[in-house]
């Protein structure tokens, strides 16, 4: 979404967390939920501001929260007196709307078509779409679809997409089972991204045995050390992921020596931090 705001003129504490912030904007969003009541916010430019960030955050993280999005910030704005600025919003907005009624009417054909009579790059494009929806149905069915497409092409690509998506469906027994099978694949199978796939498995095995404290700094050794998570590059965005999902749940479930850990390589390469850790530390 475009800018209609003026960064100079925002309040000075929101500048200066906006500033450095930039690459994670779902920590700007946590610190205007916190500090700010959206609803009684009257200055125009702090509004569009406030208005913009939560648009970025739902349309870029999760799709499935840009309806909601759309209707808070819909509310507000609509209350705004009508500069030339509110406006333009109103008028980008009104776009974003339409296309977000069309993604939802998309996603309920993709639930009820006859997948196996698609081509190849259909599916993929079917499973990919699902699978970036928030609804645990809709997962469960891109992960389903995942695993045909493995199954299809015989693409490894395809089977760690599969189960990182039963993961996050809500089938995590299951996905542990597969996760153990991807990675004895790798050890005959070439694949350019182990690293990266080993980083999420990892961070869901870690989230799967939170409540195991041996199990889960067993994990964390192993992850450490492994080879090839330690050949993903340091740098923005790839290995952040997973390490700032190393450090939070690391952080949310009170394994605070391994977050400090994380946080001082975070720091040292310069990555943003998660709101909630930076509140915890004074940062």
């Amino acid at each position: 979404m475009k800018k209609y705001f003026e960064e100079k003129s925002l309040p000075v504490d929101v500048k200066k967390h906006y500033k450095g912030n930039k690459k994670l904007l779902s920590n700007v969003l946590d610190y205007l939920r916190d500090k700010y009541d959206f609803e009684r916010i009257e200055d125009i430019n702090f509004a569009l501001f406030y208005s913009y960030i939560e648009i970025e955050c739902a349309t870029t993280i999760y799709v499935d929260d840009a309806g909601a999005a759309f209707q808070k910030v819909r509310c507000k704005i609509d209350k705004l007196p009508k500069t030339q600025s509110i406006l333009s919003f109103i008028k980008e907005l009104e776009k974003l709307e339409r296309l977000e009624l069309r993604r939802r009417k998309r996603l309920e054909k993709l639930m009820n078509l006859d997948f196996d009579s698609l081509e190849l790059k259909e599916k993929k494009d079917v499973a990919y779409e699902l699978s970036d929806s928030k609804d645990l149905t809709n997962k469960g069915v891109a992960a389903r679809y995942f695993l045909k497409i493995y199954n299809e092409t015989k693409d490894i690509h395809y089977f760690c997409n599969y189960a990182s998506t039963l993961y996050k469906s809500g089938n995590k027994e299951r996905a542990m089972e597969e996760y153990d099978e991807i990675i004895q694949l790798f050890k005959t199978e070439k694949y350019p991204d182990k690293g990266w796939v080993m980083g999420c498995i990892y961070a869901d095995r870690m989230d799967y045995y939170k409540n195991d404290k041996k199990k889960f700094r067993e994990i964390w050794d192993t992850a450490k050390a492994d080879p090839y998570v330690r050949e993903v590059p340091f740098a923005f965005p790839g290995y952040l992921g997973y390490v700032i999902e190393f450090t939070e749940i690391s952080f949310n479930y009170g394994y605070f020596d391994i977050c400090d850990e994380l946080l001082d390589e975070i720091k040292n390469e310069k990555l943003p931090v998660p709101q909630n850790i930076k509140e915890h530390y004074g940062l």
